[in-house]
């Protein structure tokens, strides 16, 4: 009897530590474009921003990455490992972080999240023969989110943003484009995550030369405090804690630990207001009702 209660008191402990873990990684995430815009606000560039991210990370994983086998990419292979890099690594980040320079922190909140599961999806179809699709009724609320946002922008243009603000959201839908090919192709090589991790961040350490050579010292010479919030949080607390958090959810919680990522439009949208100053219409809000509610829906039936 006395063995059953403590199951199930570890099993609760468990739980509460999962959702716990969840609630944080959504934090982290949602909140990755207000951290960008500080960025920029200091003098950083997209260039900056992507050296100062992988030269954390990737010395941070070089120890394990070495202990896992050089020569195999930890185990991934090389050839893989090279797809990886390309997809998730440097001009990755280039590619999301860029379309700040364009687009309010609100549309890459809401944008990135809600094409993710969509290019997901249809690729899992085409590369794994995955019959699983988003319902009807999730589809048709994250594009709704996003058209909503889109003419509200063109019909109701506001103050303070920029005319081509169009340029940043085709990025953030590229990269979700990026992301997507590079999760699937995950489960379709069978690799093991903490490796790609590895193999990702510590690839990365190949831009630091090109970048040091055509960009040269001068990052150093701006706002200390900037350069290590941006080396703190997007080298380290992204790009390896919250993915170990993540990874913990899914361990304690299951395929539901998902559902938390519903959750970034919400925090991005709100940091975004409150933190940046950025305006908050009637059509960014309706937008992240529908961008939420349709990811709920898509993320529950998986």
């Amino acid at each position: 009897m006395d063995k059953a209660i403590r199951s199930v008191a570890t099993a609760s402990q468990m739980g509460v530590s999962g959702y716990l873990y969840g609630l944080a990684v959504a934090l982290i995430w949602g909140a990755q474009p207000v951290v960008a815009s500080f960025g920029y606000r200091a003098g950083l560039t997209t260039l900056d921003l992507t050296m100062l991210r992988f030269a954390a990370s990737g010395l941070l994983m070089l120890p394990f990455f070495v202990k896992r086998g050089i020569w195999s990419a930890c185990g991934v292979g090389w050839r893989h490992a090279a797809v990886f890099i390309l997809l998730a690594g440097p001009l990755y980040n280039m590619v999301l972080v860029g379309g700040l320079q364009w687009a309010p922190a609100t549309h890459s909140s809401l944008i990135y999240p809600a094409f993710t599961p969509l290019f997901t999806t249809l690729i899992a179809r085409l590369l794994l023969k995955d019959q699983q699709r988003i319902p009807v009724a999730g589809l048709a609320l994250l594009i709704a989110g996003v058209l909503t946002v889109k003419l509200g922008a063109i019909l109701h243009p506001v103050a303070g943003v920029n005319p081509d603000a169009w340029r940043g959201d085709i990025l953030f839908a590229t990269a979700a484009l990026m992301w997507s090919l590079y999760t699937v192709l995950m489960r379709r090589w069978n690799t093991e995550p903490i490796a790609v991790v590895a193999v990702v961040q510590v690839g990365g350490l190949l831009y630091l030369p090109f970048y040091f050579w055509f960009a040269g010292l001068a990052v150093f010479q701006l706002d200390t405090t900037a350069i290590a919030i941006q080396t703190l949080y997007m080298g380290i607390i992204v790009s390896v804690i919250s993915v170990l958090m993540f990874n913990l959810a899914v361990r304690m919680l299951g395929p539901k630990a998902a559902m938390f990522t519903a959750l970034m439009p919400v925090v991005g949208v709100g940091l975004a207001v409150l933190v940046l100053g950025e305006p908050l219409t009637w059509s960014l809000m309706l937008g992240t009702v529908l961008i939420v509610a349709g990811l709920f829906i898509a993320l529950k039936k998986k």
